[in-house]
Parts: structure tokens; sequence; C-alpha cells
């Protein structure tokens, strides 16, 4: 899935259909590459907040897989 939140450079906040269940099941890609939960991204609940150095740029594509 596309996880949710405006891609603009400064929105750290993104959101997901539901909450992974493991939280660790979740797969999340900024532009293809593997990003690393605990230190690229924070996740809570279903809300995904990014590092300040990982911060999505206008044009990046995001994507999430998980269970739940």
């Amino acid at each position: 899935e596309t996880p949710g939140g405006a891609v603009n450079g400064t929105n750290p906040t993104f959101t997901l259909a539901a909450a992974p269940s493991p939280a660790m099941s979740l797969m999340l890609y900024r532009n293809g590459m593997l990003l690393h939960q605990g230190g690229d991204y924070s996740l809570t609940g279903s809300s995904i907040t990014f590092a300040p150095t990982v911060i999505p740029q206008s044009g990046d594509l995001l994507s999430a897989s998980y269970r739940h």
C-alpha cells in the first residue's frame, strides 16, 4: 500500500490503513530502498514518523507491506 500523507519534503508523518501486527512485520520502502524501523522511522499504531534526515521529498515514492 501507499502510506497516506503529503510527500513534500517537510511532512514527517504518514499513516497506514491498519496497524501492522506484529509491528516488525512492516516493510517500508522509499524509492525502492528498504528503510529501517527505529532508525529511519518510528511506528506507533498505524502512524509512521520519519527521522528528520529521511523525510520523503517531493517526487519520492513510498510503499509499505505488512501483516495485520
